[in-house]
């Protein structure tokens, strides 16, 4: 199962806007309502004490008032005592003055959750905070949080379902691998032990992987080490150095910079074409004429090697950029060990196209040939025409030849020039 980052930032960026959306209707249509309704409620509520607190004083005489007070304290958690008029509260005595100029006997007040009864001309009873607790009063304060949580965990059940529906189509997938070579082995035990197998299979892929960018790093930190070297040697010397001296390590400093230029850029080449993202540009051309644009970048190079093409014209769909690379890769490292002659024969095949670089050199040393298409391997230097190259040319060649669909090896000829003979195969249909 995979999540790319883009689908993460989107469903992230949705789940913000529905929960600013759900916000913005809640706090601004469905709060309010609510919080009318609960006070209307609690409006209600506190009559309802009013009356009740009536029909207990009706008929009462004043030496009852006291414990009338106390059993209402205790019945509606509130505070119950009897006031003079005169020692209410501002706000208060203005609720008085109007309940008698209104000739009412008991009101409320919303404000401090507050019963009035008027017990006689100066004395009230008062139920003060009278407790009230109601769904409506309780959604009122906690609607927001609750829209949030039930949007949050919503969006969260449907990521866990999703990740489960994945899983399933996960382990599905691995149970269907290669169902060809499991027919007639339906057993529980077959299938434990088949994806045992193919994860086992799996593993070793990514060790060697790991292993491969081991030695790959170890390759980079060695090819960087000469050169650095070289530079080191020459700053040393040049403080002290006379002035023909000076020009002589200027100069190598800048070849050992080129160097190192040269190494990063098949570094990333070779990076490139081994990640996967390469797109290939495909053409319609003649392989022959990439094949002479190649020795024509080649032979200055090695004046004393003669290329010579077997004509035979063939056209294919092919990215031409990267398979006159791949030539020019193959017949450097031809001219660098060949006596004077290397030879290119094209072949048409039913379905693929061989392509055979043959030289007149010593040939690859023995326990060499598995391992010259690995980064950073070269033959012996003393078979070499020259140092060049940083160990990448025959690697990267291989790389292109796999995003053709096709294939690089070494073989050998029965008759032929003697030396080394590589054979490239392009397996798809030419023109």
């Amino acid at each position: 199962m995979q999540l790319n980052l883009k689908k993460i930032v989107i469903g992230s960026l949705f789940l913000l806007l529905c929960n600013l959306v759900a916000a913005h209707v809640t706090y601004h249509y469905a709060q309010p309502a609510l919080v009318e309704e609960a006070i209307d409620e609690w409006e209600t509520h506190l009559y309802k004490v009013a009356n009740d607190l009536e029909s207990a004083l009706n008929d009462s005489s004043a030496k009852h008032w006291e414990s009338i007070a106390l059993k209402a304290s205790e019945r509606y958690a509130a505070d119950a005592y009897i006031v003079l008029a005169e020692n209410l509260a501002a706000y208060e005595q203005d609720l008085f003055s109007r309940a008698r100029l209104n000739k009412q006997q008991k009101f409320i007040d919303l404000s401090t959750s507050s019963v009035f009864y008027v017990l006689d001309e100066q004395q009230l009873m008062v139920l003060e905070n009278v407790y009230f607790d109601s769904l409506m009063n309780w959604l009122s304060d906690w609607l927001l949080w609750l829209v949030a949580t039930v949007l949050n965990l919503g969006a969260l059940l449907a990521f866990t379902l999703y990740c489960w529906a994945e899983q399933r189509r996960l382990v599905k997938n691995i149970a269907n691998i290669n169902e060809k070579t499991c027919a007639g082995t339906n057993s529980i035990d077959d299938q434990i032990s088949h994806i045992k197998h193919y994860l086992s299979d799996i593993s070793a892929q990514n060790q060697t992987q790991l292993n491969l960018q081991r030695d790959l790093l170890h390759g980079v930190a060695h090819e960087f080490r000469s050169p650095m070297a070289r530079m080191q040697f020459a700053l040393d010397m040049l403080e002290d150095a006379e002035e023909q001296d000076r020009q002589d390590l200027t100069l190598s400093m800048q070849k050992a910079l080129q160097g190192l230029d040269d190494l990063v850029k098949e570094l990333l080449s070779y990076a490139r074409l081994k990640d996967g993202t390469t797109v290939l540009n495909i053409e319609f051309c003649s392989l022959v004429e990439l094949l002479k644009q190649a020795i024509k970048q080649v032979e200055p190079f090695y004046p004393s090697i003669q290329f010579e093409i077997k004509d035979s014209q063939i056209e294919a769909e092919v990215d031409t950029h990267l398979l006159t690379r791949l030539f020019i890769n193959i017949l450097r490292n031809a001219g660098r060990f060949a006596k004077s002659k290397c030879e290119i024969s094209l072949i048409l095949k039913s379905d693929s196209i061989h392509c055979m670089f043959e030289d007149d050199g010593i040939g690859i040393p023995p326990g060499k040939i598995s391992r010259i298409f690995e980064p950073f391997t070269r033959l012996e230097p003393s078979r070499s025409r020259d140092s060049g190259g940083c160990g990448l040319g025959l690697a990267i060649a291989r790389s292109i030849a796999h995003l053709h669909g096709g294939e690089l090896t070494v073989i050998e000829k029965q008759h032929g020039l003697g030396g080394a003979c590589f054979c490239l195969v392009l397996s798809f249909n030419p023109r």
